[in-house]
């Protein structure tokens, strides 16, 4: 779905898909609307621990933040069988919940003491 062009572009598209304005994302960002214009646009780099807050704000995983170019990064869980059928039949909006629970467990696992 975010798969064409770059960070920027498909961050934007995400916002715009789920009607947000350059402001209210701003705000959720704590950030000047012109900064999220510009990161959007490639005039100003994106900072990587930046982009937790931005996708969770927009509703996107990370694997559709960086798009199909660079999916093979995010291998897919070897779910069994039965438990890969009851995946692919679930709509769009709880697999991201899937994928966002899987990347908030990593960062648990690997912040541990």
């Amino acid at each position: 779905m975010f798969e064409a062009g770059t960070l920027g572009e498909r961050l934007r598209n995400a916002r715009k898909l789920k009607r947000m304005t350059i402001a209210q994302l701003a705000n959720q960002l704590e950030l000047a609307p012109s900064q999220v214009s510009k990161m959007e646009t490639g005039k100003q780099k994106i900072a990587g621990e930046l982009l937790p807050a931005w996708r969770e704000a927009v509703g996107i995983t990370l694997a559709e933040v960086y798009g199909a170019e660079n999916r093979h990064h995010f291998v897919q869980v070897p779910f069994p069988p039965l438990i890969a059928r009851l995946y692919a039949k679930l709509p769009q909006e709880f697999r991201r919940h899937i994928h966002r629970v899987i990347e908030s467990s990593y960062q648990l696992w690997k912040n541990r003491p």
